[in-house]
């Protein structure tokens, strides 16, 4: 092979791999952490694979509704997530959704062709996570685990999960005792965030032994209503999403969030729940 062939081969053999490299390390570059504080912004948000109340898929809406109030959430735990499916256009939702809110993310699906995936989304890095599969009848449930460095002295575990529905003949509360079973294996002093839609009331037999390790940071009795978003049909609310803590200072706010725009249309409301909002301290 004469000189000129070799710089050709070397040319194309190599540029590829330089690009590779270079990319990779781009793409791995660490997003910039926010200054200190000790006051965290956490949501939940069942995002119904990105359709809202009209039907339509739309992402963009759905990252205004998680914007809305200028509430700007530090740690977000996301249901119904999919991932390149047909009905989601092939797209990677916590991709998507991580890098229009510049967060860095954690995606786990359920076994069933990726339907009803998790994700845990931050602005602070997520130091490690992994995904279980919950106990299920009918379709598979998951819970994500997620530790996140909120500074260099401050570590959260947050764990992000949806159950499945009792009209299924679901057992729920093996699946409640199935996910404390997991919050219970960190350490008892830890500070915890466990968020999620339950399907299961705040009054129900079924949820109350998380009252048992965890506060409800929405509280109030009745809770405010979580679902349908927009009650279109006369349809029955309920209130199923929530946002848990432990080992917290104070919580300095908890709601639902109930209105995105000016009036009430379907076409502001990116799915069937309302994200449930909460702003903890700690030390």
């Amino acid at each position: 092979m004469n000189k000129k062939r070799r710089i050709i081969f070397v040319s194309l053999f190599c540029t590829p791999l330089i690009i590779s490299f270079v990319m990779f390390g781009i793409s791995e570059l660490p997003i910039e952490s926010p200054s200190p504080k000790n006051e965290f912004k956490f949501m939940t948000y069942n995002i119904h694979f990105g359709v809202g109340m009209d039907d339509l898929l739309n992402l963009e809406r759905l990252a205004q509704n998680i914007l809305s109030e200028d509430i700007d959430p530090d740690i977000i735990g996301l249901q119904e997530v999919e991932n390149g499916r047909m009905t989601s256009q092939g797209v990677d939702m916590a991709f998507w959704l991580a890098k229009r809110l510049n967060m860095y993310y954690f995606y786990f699906p359920a076994i069933n062709e990726h339907a009803y995936g998790l994700a845990l989304l931050s602005k602070y890095p997520i130091i490690s996570a992994r995904g279980y599969q919950i106990p299920s009848i009918s379709l598979e449930r998951v819970l994500i685990h997620g530790v996140v460095r909120l500074s260099e002295t401050l570590e959260i575990d947050v764990f992000v999960t949806h159950l499945g529905l009792i009209d299924w003949d679901e057992n729920m509360a093996a699946q409640v005792n199935f996910v404390l079973q997991k919050t219970n294996e960190v350490n008892e002093t830890s500070k915890k965030i466990l968020m999620g839609d339950f399907n299961l009331e705040y009054d129900s037999s079924q949820i109350a032994p998380v009252y048992t390790y965890f506060d409800d940071t929405l509280g109030g009795v009745p809770r405010p209503m979580t679902f349908p978003s927009i009650n279109l049909f006369d349809e029955s609310t309920s209130s199923i999403d929530y946002i848990f803590a432990a080992g917290y200072n104070t919580i300095v706010d908890g709601h639902v969030i109930t209105d995105f725009l000016p009036g009430n249309s379907p076409s502001e409301f990116g799915s069937d729940h309302l994200p449930v909002v909460s702003t903890l301290t700690f030390s």
